[in-house]
């Protein structure tokens, strides 16, 4: 027997993967700055926490407004093009960070 009113939706869902993936390339990014010491544990933990966070709201979000788009294909489109637009932002500003970070 399930209990639907313990499922988490598929935007909750989203949100928590994107959370994940986000905080796992922000933390593999910023791995060699640790190593090399030019990032303290604490720094280097609330630079993921936050980028986790960035990830998981776009995924999150971009799920919600697509589930609430179904059946508009036009609309479904521009809400993919624009999860894609934030998840290259946040590629972008990681990859500036660690950037920085080495030079």
């Amino acid at each position: 027997m399930s209990n639907s009113s313990r499922e988490l939706s598929p935007a909750s869902r989203a949100m928590i993967a994107s959370a994940l993936l986000g905080g796992t390339a922000s933390a593999a990014g910023q791995w060699s700055a640790y190593q090399r010491g030019e990032l303290q544990v604490n720094e280097l933990a609330a630079k993921t926490l936050k980028d986790a966070a960035k990830a998981g709201v776009a995924g999150g979000m971009a799920t919600a407004v697509a589930g609430h788009m179904a059946g508009r294909p036009l609309l479904s489109l521009a809400t993919v093009l624009c999860a894609g637009a934030a998840s290259l932002y946040l590629i972008d500003e990681l990859t500036d960070n660690s950037n920085e970070e080495s030079a």
